[in-house]
């Protein structure tokens, strides 16, 4: 299952436009029932573990048109992770097979199945293919390796140059900046017309939201969200706050992809960044919450 490096090079060559780019990591849940060995059993399930792919996939769930750009290991989760992403819909002519560099994958018992959770940060640059272009393109998963920072970094300017909103995620994963210097991350911040952060990433980054508001052009939008609490817009407009309704203290897993991909949505329609408009912001953040709300009640 999946695409070769040959067929994928010929798509990556090729003219396409999106509503939404997703780029950056790919995390997974891959599920075997029965206690069977990874690869044998029929029962292979999929669910997206976080970063780009879940923004992919909510953006496609809501009707938009998504290409993808990820890097996934060129082995048995790698090929069947790339047919699930295919399958939702998703153009997946910017996804890279690469070698596996070892890594680490964490094994769960979860009610009779075994959980495998890819936590490795591939070496493989993240590229946008050269012909692709889209009214939003969202970098999602930051990181302190310089070959990823440079090249996101690459694909925001490209982007801009296109008129296209870019917008980054910053989510910040623990194990990987741990020791490590900030200052990797902020050439691609800088290009950023829309950047998310939680306090989660906050506290990763030894950082609070004025030090991340001086890393950013002075027209750009930082958003922040605080778990299941309230999420603010802060920019040109002023700072526009708004609290969730009817959610739980736990937000479902990959909630903070899911209100990003809401935001996206919502300035791929606009076809700006909501400069001096706080009704976009309003209707942003408000689209941000229910997408979340949504995804808690069918967990």
């Amino acid at each position: 299952m999946g695409m070769s490096m040959e067929s994928q090079n010929r798509a990556a060559g090729s003219a396409r436009s999106f509503d939404v780019i997703c780029a950056g990591e790919a995390l997974w849940d891959l599920t075997e029932a029965g206690g069977v060995l990874f690869g044998r059993s029929a029962s292979l399930r999929f669910k997206p573990g976080g970063g780009a792919v879940n923004a992919a996939l909510a953006l496609a769930q809501g009707g938009l048109c998504v290409g993808l750009a990820t890097a996934l290991t060129d082995d048995t989760f790698g090929r069947t992770f790339l047919g699930k992403i295919a399958a939702a819909g998703i153009d997946v002519g910017g996804v890279v097979l690469a070698p596996r560099y070892g890594g680490l994958l964490r094994v769960e018992g979860i009610a009779g199945a075994r959980t495998v959770v890819s936590t490795r940060e591939g070496e493989v640059p993240i590229t946008v293919p050269p012909g692709w272009t889209s009214t939003v393109l969202l970098l999602s998963g930051l990181s302190p390796v310089l070959a990823r920072a440079a090249a996101l970094c690459k694909a925001a300017r490209a982007a801009r140059r296109q008129g296209t909103l870019v917008v980054v995620d910053v989510n910040a994963r623990w194990h990987l900046w741990v020791g490590q210097d900030q200052r990797a991350i902020r050439s691609v911040l800088r290009e950023a017309d829309v950047v998310r952060c939680s306090a989660a990433d906050l506290e990763v980054l030894r950082a609070d939201a004025a030090t991340v508001r001086g890393w950013l052009r002075p027209a750009a939008v930082l958003v922040l969200s605080n778990g299941a609490g309230d999420a603010w817009a802060t920019g040109t407009s002023g700072e526009i706050a708004l609290a969730p309704r009817g959610i739980g203290a736990l937000r479902p897993k990959g909630a903070g992809d899911v209100f990003t991909a809401a935001i996206c949505a919502e300035l791929s329609r606009a076809g700006h960044a909501g400069e001096g408009r706080s009704d976009l912001w309003e209707r942003a953040l408000q689209r941000g919450h229910a997408a979340v709300m949504a995804q808690a009640s069918v967990r």
